[in-house]
């Protein structure tokens, strides 16, 4: 099996001690995710004998049903969870794959190889067995220990339904009777019944304000899937909420005729002087005039008065005339659940179910990226036949989804990182393509003629092959290696050809190659030219930068990430956001330069952004950081960008942030926009939303004190929190990106000094939770109905704390077991010995409190391109993890108390 070369035999597997026996490590980590029959197989068993090491463990067989989604949707979760318990052969077993599946995942899953620490580590096969004596009465001690801490789903309420009081949420102490308790994955059920709100809590209307809640007809032209769908959205939603049925009337063809209700009237006029979105909304006694260019236009005036109704939380408008100018005509996301390797090839794991296309634009999206492979979409000449196999069935599954979205007024957009290299073994027959070459691989030279007309004649099938896709973004460096310089170090190739050329000649060169594609089918395709990457540790300066600028074609989009190169200062370290953050608000002067490059010779420019989560902690569907996001979008309105993407895989969820981002994609003509306290206010009750503001400013001034580093994004523990495992002994292992923190310190501190880097997480930790209490507070001063809503918003917020305060215990974990272990005198180490212990013991207690959340929210710990970081049964094991942890060092404890 060509896989097992990728095993490293001189790197052991990390040890379980906290499991009696591997094999029972293996049951519990793969319970309910793996189907008992199969896991029996792998280790040699029969179903009842696995049933048996499952009791034995406490493990019920409620927890199991869900095997097949977490096959589908989770197997990065399985991997990472197997990784240092089986080898090759099992795991393929176990998962229920060929080899080729599992290389192909390795390779184009985000980078998953690299994430596991781009090696397996070794290990014995694991095989059934039956206990010693000895191995029996530990695992009593393990059946205890779980059973002090059962689960809500067996301790709380048989129910599905109800919503977990905030207090609960906020404080970890368990679940309040009627808790709402999801089983993983439930997120994907993205449709939320809005709350009906009842006349009695009504006020009567002030002067000037008209009366929604009351039949209206609404009278439309002839429509297109996407006014219908529009109108028949807006409909439902309003009777959903007021209980109130509004008709619709086609007005084309008929004669004039007195309505019996007040009229809400479509206007559809081309005019293209003004953009496909722009709107104005002419609010009158007993009538309201909805006007635009383009039916995108209506949907988004239907849109602003289901909004503005449900913000304040009465039917009532106020009569006037609100004109609304799109400013940031582009505004792309990524789905928050996605499958990220092939998620065409497989429909029943629709990367955009219906639901979340309402929602997204709901919240102002209109569009939506996948991950990509050019020769999977379509046949490339030169090529080998069987690399596009299924191509045709992708090509179905994109169509099928440009359709669906187009009602929502979203277009599709792919990432396109093109043209990707090739084993050594494919030039054997056409060594003039062969390009920079490194690792037993090669890039297909997009100096050579034949290459260029390759992936042009590539990207001018896929738009022939699907007219409506809305275009693509490139990165032309370093993402996965595609041209020469791709991922040339200081910017240096070992091509012939391109070693002849400058690095911003060549990227402008496939910029615009796949922009040529694309044109030749679709001149109206956008086409967004990425700079991530263009950066000096890849040869770049800033007069590269701006000569490749120069270089693109016309009519493409330049896209920068806002806060790249933004200098920065945490506890006198002096560094520089690469990547993306949100503790550090952009835009930064690189961006801004680019962006002024771009503008001066007539291309429009877009901001990479994330207004969700980043990788600061991404195991959180938002971050409640409202102030900051504010701030960032008053810079953008000022810097003449009319794009931006709103999220990389992760960020995508329809969340509050986005909702609050919306409302500066539209320049109004006299109305002022709310700011944070009247948004919070309006959602929320008065009193409530006071304090929900204040507490997101408490939120925002934390998280400042992040200690922003491109290591401390990739390596340290804050996007696992607690469910990282403590380790007594030291591992031996290097953190890896977004995969294992293991107790590597050294990797995850990156330019801070150990002390600087638990100072800063501790900061953040006591700050973040002062927020927290304000919006505990919150929480018994709401309006009636906004209890859900608020929910959502206190469990990001604690789940979010968890994390920052586990990865401030485990850094204090370290750097306690190094002075321990350095310390020569009794004394010290016993001190240092008792902290040990403290420290296991409020990481379990966040372990436990983080499962409480787990349990009753789905999306905590979820992220598209990891999967779950972690599972019910981590946040167990990590609770087994610091008992076996505290009991040997109690040990020590009394011994050095001894002497």
């Amino acid at each position: 099996m060509m896989l097992e070369l990728r095993t490293d035999p001189d790197r052991q597997a990390l040890p379980t001690p906290h499991f009696p026996t591997r094999m029972q490590a293996v049951v519990w980590r793969n319970w309910g995710l793996v189907p008992i029959k199969r896991l029996a197989s792998v280790l040699g068993a029969s179903e009842k004998q696995i049933k048996e090491v499952a009791s034995g463990l406490g493990l019920e067989m409620s927890a199991t049903g869900n095997e097949e989604i977490w096959l589908k949707r989770g197997y990065i979760t399985i991997i990472r969870a197997n990784w240092h318990l089986l080898p090759f052969g099992q795991l393929l077993e176990l998962l229920g794959w060929t080899e080729a599946q599992l290389a192909f995942t390795l390779k184009e899953d985000d980078f998953l190889w690299i994430k596991l620490g781009s090696f397996k580590p070794w290990m014995e096969p694991v095989r059934y067995r039956p206990l010693t004596a000895e191995e029996q009465e530990l695992t009593q001690q393990i059946r205890e220990t779980v059973a002090e801490q059962p689960d809500l789903r067996r301790a709380g309420t048989e129910s599905g339904t109800g919503t977990a009081s905030g207090a609960g949420a906020a404080s970890g102490t368990g679940s309040a009777p009627g808790a709402r308790l999801e089983k993983p994955f439930a997120f994907l059920d993205y449709g939320r019944k809005p709350a009906a709100l009842h006349q009695g809590e009504l006020r009567e209307p002030a002067p000037g304000e008209i009366r929604l809640d009351i039949p209206w007809t609404i009278e439309a032209p002839d429509a297109t899937p996407i006014l219908e769908s529009a109108l028949e959205r807006f409909a439902t939603r309003h009777e959903q909420v007021w209980g109130t049925k509004w008709s619709v009337r086609r007005s084309s063809g008929r004669a004039p005729e007195a309505p019996a209700n007040p009229v809400v009237r479509i206007e559809i006029a081309a005019d293209a002087s003004v953009r496909s979105e722009d709107h104005a909304v002419i609010v009158e006694a007993d009538r309201i005039t909805i006007r635009a260019a383009a039916e995108t236009g209506i949907m988004r005036g239907l849109q602003w008065i289901a909004g503005q109704t449900g913000q304040g939380r009465i039917p009532y408008l106020m009569a006037g005339t609100y004109r609304r100018t799109t400013k940031f005509d582009l505004r792309i996301i990524y789905s928050y659940s996605a499958v990220y390797g092939d998620p065409l090839l497989t429909p029943e794991s629709d990367p955009y179910p219906e639901d979340l296309l309402e929602r997204l634009s709901e919240a102002g999206v209109n569009g939506i990226w996948l991950q990509s492979v050019l020769y999977n979409l379509v046949p490339l000449n030169g090529l080998p036949d069987g690399m596009s196999a299924n191509w045709e069935k992708r090509i179905a599954g994109l169509r099928l989804l440009v359709a669906r979205a187009a009602k929502y007024g979203i277009g599709v957009y792919l990432y396109c990182n093109e043209p990707r290299s090739m084993p050594l073994s494919f030039f054997a027959d056409k060594p003039d393509w062969r390009g920079h070459t490194e690792d037993g691989s090669a890039t297909m030279c997009t100096s050579h003629p034949e290459v260029q007309a390759i992936l042009r004649d590539g990207i001018s099938r896929l738009f022939g092959e699907v007219p409506e896709l809305a275009g693509l973004f490139t990165i032309t460096m370093s993402e996965n290696w595609t041209h020469c310089y791709s991922r040339a170090v200081n910017g240096i190739t070992n091509c012939p050809r391109c070693a002849q050329r400058r690095p911003g000649e060549v990227a402008a060169e496939v910029n615009g190659i796949i922009a040529e594609g694309a044109f030749r089918v679709k001149p109206e395709a956008r086409i967004l030219c990425w700079t991530w990457g263009w950066a000096s540790g890849w040869g770049w300066t800033e007069k590269e930068i701006e000569f490749a600028i120069e270089k693109l074609p016309d009519n493409v989009v330049v896209m920068a990430t806002s806060e790249e190169a933004i200098p920065t200062s945490v506890a006198g370290v002096r560094g520089r956001v690469a990547d993306y953050s949100m503790s550090v608000v952009g835009p930064g002067d690189k961006s801004l330069r680019s962006w002024q490059a771009a503008q001066a010779r007539g291309l429009r420019t877009a901001a990479k952004v994330q207004f969700n989560n980043t990788w600061e902690c991404s195991a959180v569907p938002f971050l409640p950081v409202f102030q900051l996001i504010e701030e960032h979008l008053g810079r953008l309105n000022e810097s003449g960008v009319t794009g931006l993407m709103l999220s990389w895989t992760l960020g995508g969820y329809p969340s509050l942030n986005l909702a609050l981002a919306a409302d500066y994609y539209w320049d109004t003509d006299s109305h002022a926009r709310p700011s944070i306290r009247e948004r919070m206010e309006n959602k929320f009750g008065s009193a409530a939303g006071r304090a929900i503001a204040d507490a997101s400013a408490a939120f925002g001034s934390a998280f400042r004190q992040f200690p922003f580093d491109l290591a401390v994004l990739y390596f340290a523990p804050q996007n696992f929190g607690p469910a990282n495992l403590l380790h007594l002994n030291p591992t031996g292992y290097e953190a890896t990106m977004i995969g294992y923190p293991y107790d590597d310190l050294k990797s995850w501190r990156g330019i801070y000094s150990a002390a600087q880097f638990a100072g800063q997480f501790k900061k953040l930790a006591s700050g973040w939770k002062k927020g927290l209490r304000l919006l505990e507070a919150a929480g018994r001063k709401l309006s009636p109905g906004t209890e859900r809503a608020y929910d959502e918003l206190m469990t990001a917020a604690t789940a979010a704390y968890l994390h920052f305060y586990s990865t401030f215990l485990q850094i204090d974990f370290v750097r306690t077991r190094d002075r321990y272990d350095a310390a020569k005198s009794p004394s010290v180490r016993l001190k240092a010995c008792r902290k040990l212990i403290d420290i296991a013991r409020a990481e379990a207690g966040n372990a436990g409190q983080l499962r409480e959340l787990v349990v009753r929210d789905s999306r905590i710990g979820f992220e598209a391109s990891n999967h779950y970081y972690y599972t019910v049964q981590d946040l167990r094991e990590k609770t087994l993890n610091c008992r076996s942890v505290i009991e040997e060092l109690q040990r020590i404890e009394r011994q050095l108390s001894d002497r």
